[in-house]
């Protein structure tokens, strides 16, 4: 009989066991029901409402995005949301009290179970129709081809953003599972926690076949506006790739911003986090459901490493066989 992966703290007693630790503290973290504060959301609506910060502060990952995307709406939907800032942050705040009544999930976490009810004392449930050493193999396949494609498109532009991304990816998604001290480390604590997440979703919600995983970036988009759950595993890759583009655009643009406009800075920054979140969008989002779901269905560390190995030596394959330009 399995041993329970819900711990009461620290890592897993066996290192020999790629199932990720789902140690108590961690649930309870991702179960907490936090309260948005007024003048946050004040000050984020005034100096970064032209990019939506304000909604990304308030979960609406999505619409925020679009408001990043469209300069705040050509401006008008920044200045309404300026006089509508206390409404949403109360709207938000009652959701989240209503739903501690109910004892459900937080915002943002809505594909889960009531704590109470989650159950993460074995296997997932869909792990006996998904395991097996043929879609080990096609896994591999899959992530040596994402690799090779990531690496030659950065080889070729020069752009090395999207190789950055995916690895502090892999290392993240291969060091939260075991190794509890990264919460402790700024930056990557929150990269943690975030894969934490995206490892209860896929706990929790059968992720289909290797070609569905694949399709991901595509199926997830069209199935988002009428399905909640693929609404919330849209939400979670939108989340890392806001986080990892917007540094990367600001950089950009302050490397520009002496020699253009304010409008031109401007337009750089929204056409560098536009093809920043793509990048990321398109190869991190199968890449996450492939290790994520294998970590969740090993029996052995190793799988999972050699998986990683393997979108490694792609990347790396593809950067060194193709020129820049």
């Amino acid at each position: 009989m399995r041993r329970s992966n819900v711990h009461p703290q620290g890592p897993a007693p066996s290192v020999h066991n790629a199932d990720p630790d789902f140690s108590a503290q961690i649930v309870a973290e991702l179960y907490q029901y936090r309260r948005k504060r007024y003048p946050t959301a004040v000050v984020l609506a005034v100096l970064g409402g032209i990019f939506g910060a304000h909604r990304f502060y308030l979960g609406k990952t999505l619409t925020g995005v679009l408001m990043l995307l469209t300069g705040g709406g050509g401006l008008c939907w920044w200045i309404r949301d300026l006089f509508h800032i206390r409404a949403m942050v109360e709207t938000f705040n009652e959701e989240e009290d209503s739903r501690a009544d109910a004892h459900i999930p937080p915002q943002g976490m809505g594909f889960l179970p009531p704590k109470g009810d989650l159950n993460l004392s074995g296997p997932p449930a869909w792990a006996d129709k998904r395991r097996g050493r043929i879609r080990v193999f096609g896994s591999a396949v899959v992530l040596g081809l994402i690799g090779l494609s990531i690496g030659s498109i950065s080889g070729a532009t020069g752009m090395y953003e999207p190789v950055t991304i995916i690895l502090v990816f892999i290392f993240v998604t291969l060091t939260a599972a075991r190794w509890h001290g990264i919460s402790r480390i700024p930056i990557l604590s929150g990269l943690s926690r975030w894969s934490h997440r995206l490892r209860l979703y896929y706990y929790t919600v059968d992720p289909g076949s290797i070609w569905l995983l694949v399709l991901r970036p595509i199926t997830g988009v069209l199935f988002a506006p009428w399905r909640s759950r693929a609404r919330a595993e849209v939400r979670l890759y939108l989340q890392l790739g806001v986080g990892f583009s917007l540094p990367f655009a600001l950089m950009d643009v302050l490397e520009v911003s002496g020699s253009e406009s304010l409008g031109a800075a401007i337009g750089h920054l929204v056409a560098e986090f536009f093809q920043m979140l793509v990048y990321t969008y398109i190869f991190v989002a199968p890449t996450g459901a492939l290790l994520t779901t294998q970590l969740l269905l090993s029996r052995r560390d190793r799988v999972v490493w050699m998986l990683s190995a393997v979108t490694v030596a792609g990347i790396f394959f593809g950067l060194r066989t193709a020129g820049p330009g």
